[in-house]
C-alpha cells in the first residue's frame, strides 16, 4: 500500500511540474508537441488539443512535456513556434515554471495542513505530550497535555521551567520515590491554573526499557494554536511559506554535505535516502496510515524537495538549463548549445550513477533490516 501511495504522490507532483512547463510554454508561443502521462513507450494517444497530443504511456509514473525544437542541432536556425525561437526571458520562464509549480504546491499543501492542525508555536515549558505504556508515569496516571512544573523530593519542591531542567532533576534522583507536580489541562499556549500532584518512582538506568526515560514521559516542543477564523487563512499561508523556505534551506545543506562527502570520501552520506528508502521509512513509521493530512504533508515536503533539487545549476536539471540561457548571452547561442549538449550527457551519467548507488544501498538496508 505504501508503495502505491508513494508512486501516486510522486507521479502527481511530476505531473504538476510538467503542467507548469506546458502552461508557460503555451503562453510564450512555443508549440507543445506532446504532453505525456507516464513515460514512453507510448501506449495510446488520448486526444489532441490545439496541436498538442495528450498521450498515455506504458510506464505509469510521472509525465513529460515535449516542446517543438527543444533539442535542435546547434547549427539549426530556430523556426516560429520552436523553443529557441522565443527570447531568452521567455525561455527562462518556461524552464523555471516547473520548479515554481512544485514550490507553490508545497506552500499550498503546508497551508492546508496548518489550517486544519493549527499554527505551530514553540513553547519553553515542559509540555507532556505522551505517556509510555506501563511506565511509572502511566502507573501514576499522569495525564498528557499538561505542563510538568516540578518534582517534590522529600517534601521539597524543585521547580522545572524547561525540558532540560526536568531531565537534569530526574537524572539526579533516579531510584527514588518522588511527587510529580503538573499544571491542569492545557489548550494551546494556555494551561489551567490548577495544580496536581502524582506520586511516582524514577527508574534506575538498568530498569529503563529501550526508547524510554526514567519517568516514561515525552515532551512536545511545540503546540498548535488556532486563531480567529478570519486570521487562520493568512497565518497558515505565512507559516506555510516559512515552512517551505526552511525546508528548502535544509535540503540545500544536505545536498552540499552529499556533494562534499561524495568528492572527498567517495561515498554518499548514510542519512541520504532514495525512493526505496523513503518508502521503507514511511511504511515503517506508518506515515501513510495516519490520514489524508499526513499524506498531504508528505506530498508538500516531497514537492519542495523536487523544486529544490531541480533548481540546482547542474545539467540536466532545470537550474542547469536556466544557467545556459545566461551562458548563451555571454558566449553566443551556437557555443552555448554545444556546451549544453555535452554537459547534459555527462550530467545524466552522473545523476543516474548517483541514483543507482543510493537505490542499491536502500535495497540492501531494507533486506538487512
Amino acid at each position: 500500500m505504501a508503495v502505491v501511495v508513494f508512486l501516486l504522490v510522486l507521479s502527481f507532483l511530476i505531473f504538476i511540474h510538467e503542467l507548469g512547463h506546458f502552461i508557460v510554454a503555451r503562453w510564450a508561443g512555443i508549440e507543445v508537441e506532446e504532453f505525456g502521462f507516464g513515460y514512453p513507450p507510448q501506449a495510446v494517444k488520448l486526444f489532441k488539443w490545439k496541436g498538442t497530443v495528450f498521450s498515455l504511456n506504458w510506464i505509469p509514473f510521472g509525465g513529460f512535456v515535449r516542446m517543438k525544437g527543444e533539442e535542435p542541432h546547434p547549427r539549426a536556425i530556430p523556426q516560429k513556434g520552436e523553443f529557441y525561437h522565443v527570447g531568452a526571458n521567455k525561455r527562462m520562464a518556461v524552464i523555471l515554471s516547473g520548479v515554481i509549480a512544485n514550490f507553490v504546491f508545497g506552500v499550498l499543501a503546508f497551508t492546508l495542513v496548518f489550517g486544519r492542525l493549527g499554527i505551530p508555536q514553540e513553547i519553553k515549558e515542559a509540555r507532556i505530550s505522551q505517556i509510555a505504556l506501563d511506565s511509572p508515569a502511566d502507573s501514576a496516571q499522569i495525564p498528557e497535555n499538561v505542563n510538568l512544573l516540578g518534582l517534590k523530593i522529600d517534601g521539597q519542591l524543585i521547580q522545572t521551567q524547561t525540558v532540560d531542567s526536568v531531565i537534569e532533576v530526574i537524572n539526579q534522583h533516579r531510584g527514588q520515590e518522588v511527587t510529580v507536580v503538573t499544571s491542569g489541562p492545557c489548550l494551546g499556549l494556555t494551561c489551567s491554573d490548577s495544580i496536581n500532584e502524582y506520586p511516582a518512582y524514577l527508574r534506575l538506568e538498568d530498569e529503563i526499557p529501550e526508547g524510554q526515560g526514567s519517568l516514561g514521559v515525552a515532551f512536545d516542543p511545540i503546540v498548535y494554536v488556532f486563531y480567529p477564523a478570519w486570521q487562520m487563512p493568512i497565518k497558515s499561508s505565512v507559516y506555510g511559506m516559512k515552512e517551505a523556505l526552511t525546508l528548502g534551506q535544509l535540503i540545500l545543506q544536505v545536498l552540499k554535505q552529499t556533494a562534499v562527502e561524495s568528492v572527498t570520501k567517495g561515498r554518499v552520506p548514510s542519512d541520504i535516502a532514495g525512493p526505496v528508502g523513503i518508502v521503507h521509512q514511511a511504511q515503517t513509521s506508518g506515515l501513510f496510515e495516519r490520514g489524508w493530512l499526513s499524506i498531504l504533508s508528505f506530498a508538500g515536503m516531497l514537492s519542495i524537495n523536487l523544486a529544490t533539487v531541480n533548481i540546482l545549476p547542474l545539467p540536466p536539471l532545470d537550474g542547469g538549463r536556466a544557467m545556459f540561457v545566461i551562458v548563451e548571452k555571454i558566449v553566443g547561442r551556437y557555443k552555448s548549445r554545444w556546451l549544453e549538449r555535452y554537459l547534459n550527457y555527462g550530467g545524466y551519467v552522473i545523476l543516474m550513477a548517483l541514483i543507482v548507488m543510493i537505490t542499491a544501498r536502500d535495497i540492501w538496508r531494507v533486506i538487512a533490516s
